[in-house]
């Protein structure tokens, strides 16, 4: 490997393991040889190992899922659209050439995805070629025109005697769209009814209440962080990521008074060493976090519910207070 290519290679093992806290892409040398890779044969564990693609400028990394319908990206159109894969809203450009789409890569935003996208957003796309997608209009069996199949629905839908069936893995456009064509009284939202009323209280709240809703962005320059009772490495990773980036926030001040300047990165993670801020986390079971965490406690949900109850209480007193005799679990510190 040349060393414009062992350069590359180089920073992407950084970035890979000092950002987004990845542990199996090493540096491995033999005499005067250098090796980039895994200690063992198997796939990047990390979920943004798809990320190497686009920040290696040589091409010492590229996307082997895109082989299975190679095409040059300048012969791709490309679109501006948002992942679909989880509520974060990740930005991204999608590319296509003859009707099928042969690429997603990240768009940057700065509040939400940055330069980084997740493994699930980049490569989770190929349900949009599959061979049982309806891709014309059907009436009783036989294929119609779209202005036919519009017509239809509109004389359907003004009998009132049709309802729209609409699906969570659907777009919030296309739920849209078939809520307005049949009408709300007829529209079902494919959730079961236990999961449709929790969706309506976290809307209702997020619209009324006092809270918050951060971008990414703000979530990486917290301060502190509490998570209580989820997973987010594995339902939004992208979010689990500028959580890795907020344990760094309070620790910044060890850089600030020995005068390194912040944008050198080499030294401010010299000067923090393994330095972290608050991140706590509460969860019936491990996560990946666990590894940044100030402590963690682990708990049956109803336990969980009782803490977070402690925790509002002790932020702000006229929240109701839980009744809690003794902790089954202690917190555990790395």
């Amino acid at each position: 490997m040349n060393r414009t290519g062992a350069s590359s290679v180089t920073a992407a093992c950084a970035i890979t393991r000092d950002y987004a806290g990845g542990k199996d892409l090493n540096a491995f040398a033999s005499r005067n040889t250098v090796f980039f890779g895994r200690n063992e044969d198997g796939v990047l564990e990390n979920e943004f190992s798809g990320n190497l693609v686009e920040i290696c400028p040589t091409g010492v990394f590229t996307d082997k899922t895109l082989k299975h319908h190679y095409s040059r990206k300048w012969d791709q159109q490309f679109a501006p659209s948002v992942c679909v894969h989880c509520a974060l809203g990740c930005n991204i450009d999608a590319g296509e050439r003859y009707g099928t789409l042969r690429r997603i890569v990240n768009r940057y935003n700065h509040e939400v995805n940055g330069y980084f996208l997740c493994d699930r957003g980049r490569f989770g796309y190929e349900f949009v070629n599959s061979e049982r997608r309806l891709r014309e209009p059907r009436l009783n069996g036989k294929s119609v025109s779209v202005a036919e199949a519009q017509t239809h629905l509109k004389k359907r839908a003004a009998s009132g005697r049709v309802i729209g069936i609409g699906s969570p893995r659907a777009s919030l456009e296309s739920n849209f769209a078939l809520r307005t064509l049949v009408g709300p009284e007829q529209f079902y939202s494919g959730m079961a009814d236990g999961q449709a009323t929790l969706a309506a209280r976290m809307i209702e709240i997020l619209r009324r209440g006092p809270m918050r809703t951060p971008t990414l962005r703000q979530i990486e320059e917290c301060d502190a962080v509490f998570i209580l009772g989820e997973d987010l490495t594995s339902v939004a990773p992208r979010m689990a990521l500028a959580l890795r980036q907020s344990v760094r926030q309070q620790p910044m001040e060890i850089a600030r008074q020995a005068k390194v300047p912040l944008w050198m990165d080499h030294g401010v993670r010299d000067a923090l060493q393994d330095a972290k801020g608050p991140l706590y986390i509460a969860t019936p079971y491990a996560t990946r976090l666990d590894e940044v965490a100030t402590a963690t406690f682990r708990g049956a949900p109803d336990d969980l519910a009782r803490l977070g109850y402690a925790v509002a209480h002790a932020l702000d007193p006229e929240a109701p207070r839980p009744r809690i005799s003794r902790w089954p679990l202690k917190l555990r510190t790395p």
